[in-house]
């Protein structure tokens, strides 16, 4: 049996082990999506996490495994701000991210939680992400936890 996995908030300290996991993430989109996604070796600034961690308005999920960062969620909330727009809070998992070889483990499903129960704490009436069309293991992922397509997003070549 494996040992457990446990769920928390980052803090500044966490980057090295959080950029670990987010440039595996970032390799995958590479892969998928070559014509929008390049490697790089920064992919998420260092000033960008702690803004992240800090902020009032976001944070950032961690899932740990013995004390190793295996998954992470970024979680933003968002108010609407146009008199058009009933007024409501929007939590939105900007970034979400498991390690490969922790995938199919249930670490998803306890980060997504997590986010939806800070959602709920801080107010948020939904919780929304947004996945790219090519990236069919995440669309079936989101799916299984409820999730439904909202809106969609085209695009057109130029």
């Amino acid at each position: 049996m494996s040992a457990p996995i446990t769920i928390r908030l980052a803090t500044v300290e966490d980057y090295p082990g959080f950029l670990s996991v987010a440039r595996e993430t970032h390799e995958h989109h590479v892969a998928l999506l070559p014509h929008v996604f390049r490697s790089v070796e920064d992919v998420v600034p260092d000033a960008y996490f702690a803004g992240m961690v800090t902020g009032e308005e976001s944070c950032i999920m961690l899932a740990e495994q013995e004390g190793v960062i295996v998954g992470y969620a970024t979680l933003q909330f968002h108010h609407a701000s146009y008199d058009f727009l009933v007024p409501r809070t929007v939590g939105h998992i900007d970034n979400f991210g498991v390690a490969k070889a922790c995938r199919r483990m249930g670490v998803g499903r306890l980060l997504f939680e997590a986010c939806r129960e800070r959602a709920t704490a801080m107010g948020a009436s939904s919780l929304d992400l947004d996945c790219w069309e090519a990236n069919q293991g995440a669309i079936r992922f989101y799916e299984s936890l409820g999730m439904q397509v909202s809106r969609r997003r085209f695009t057109i070549d130029l």
